[in-house]
């Protein structure tokens, strides 16, 4: 097993009443999990919380007190520790989907997910959504992750300019996420993870704020210190308006595994069927999740502004389209710790 050192952190910002975004480090599988939960009036933080939690407990979860065998995942090339985190995710989207559904002030929500597990000189990183990974390495940060975004998308297409980027009208709008569809599907990247590589787990109130370079000279500022690094690029982010939750944690390689060759992948697993719906379900339920969770709060609440639309976008409204609404400047701000693998404050 790799030397992994994880930090993390999470911020409400400048603006937002409610922190929707949750981290999870979960050094007993070597795995460092972020959320970015959206739906305003229905219970974005909600989302995301459970999201993560789902990861958690199924990742520690002991096969022998479990009685549901889940679908086996429709992949045989990723390795097993990729697989269970990407099965864990699958999980952790029915999860949230059945809590959507079961009332009706949480119909809606949903958030983004990306996931990094290491193992044996290798990382596989989960993702759905715009939430990001990256890899810091010699001095260069190279993103992992594609955002399941309508700009992502536009730009792949080569439909959208760098200027036109900048000002995009709708650059919060995905095209994916967990919770919104009783079903998700799951792109997953495995690659080396070396000694003294940096793995950079952030939501889109970091990215979405500050450019890659700008990240870039900031870790190279402060390497090797990886938790004065978590708090100088939430303070960054503050700093450009903290229009957003903003939640960053980083997993330092502190040893390899030697020489490991590894194959680099990348695959993207297919949504669950209906018929393995109820296993799902089953195991949830064995692993104490089955019951929706009540929101902390009441109908006054913020929005993430995110749209979940599908690819390519229809005229008209998204079937899951989130209301709007201005949100006043919120004087105080609080910051919430880490603290793993069940709360973060």
């Amino acid at each position: 097993m790799l030397n992994i050192i994880m930090s993390g952190n999470t911020d409400i910002g400048r603006v937002r009443q409610i922190n929707e975004d949750s981290f999870r480090l979960i050094p007993e599988r070597t795995t460092v999990v972020v959320c970015d939960g959206m739906g305003g009036h229905a219970a974005g933080e909600v989302a995301s919380r459970r999201a993560a939690e789902t990861v958690v407990a199924y990742l520690l979860h002991d096969p022998a007190r479990i009685q549901t065998t889940l679908p086996v995942l429709d992949t045989s090339a990723l390795p097993a520790e990729a697989k269970g985190l990407a099965q864990a995710v699958r999980l952790a989207n029915r999860s949230v989907f059945v809590a959507a559904q079961s009332q009706q002030n949480m119909r809606g929500m949903g958030t983004t997910l990306v996931a990094a597990r290491f193992w044996n000189g290798c990382v596989g990183i989960c993702h759905v959504g715009d939430s990001r990974a990256y890899r810091f390495a010699g001095g260069k940060l190279e993103a992992l992750t594609t955002d399941h975004s309508l700009l992502a998308e536009l730009k792949a297409q080569g439909e959208i300019s760098a200027d036109q980027e900048k000002n995009f009208p709708e650059r919060n709008v995905i095209t994916r996420a967990l919770g919104t569809r009783p079903s998700v599907a799951v792109d997953v990247k495995i690659q080396a993870a070396r000694k003294n590589d940096w793995f950079l787990l952030c939501s889109d109130g970091l990215c979405g704020y500050i450019d890659d370079p700008d990240i870039e000279r900031a870790l190279i500022d402060l390497y090797p210190d990886h938790e004065r690094a978590v708090n100088r690029l939430i303070e960054m982010a503050n700093a450009a308006g903290g229009q957003d939750n903003c939640t960053v944690a980083i997993a330092v390689v502190a040893d390899d595994a030697g020489n490991t060759a590894v194959e680099e992948m990348l695959e993207t697993i297919p949504e669950s069927t209906p018929e393995e719906a109820p296993m799902e379900l089953a195991f949830l339920t064995e692993l104490g999740l089955g019951a929706a969770l009540a929101p902390k709060r009441g109908s006054d609440s913020d929005t993430d502004k995110i749209r979940i639309v599908q690819s390519p976008p229809v005229p008209g409204p998204a079937a899951d389209s989130v209301d709007e609404k201005t949100i006043p400047p919120v004087q105080d701000k609080r910051r919430k710790g880490g603290f793993w693998p069940w709360s973060n404050g």
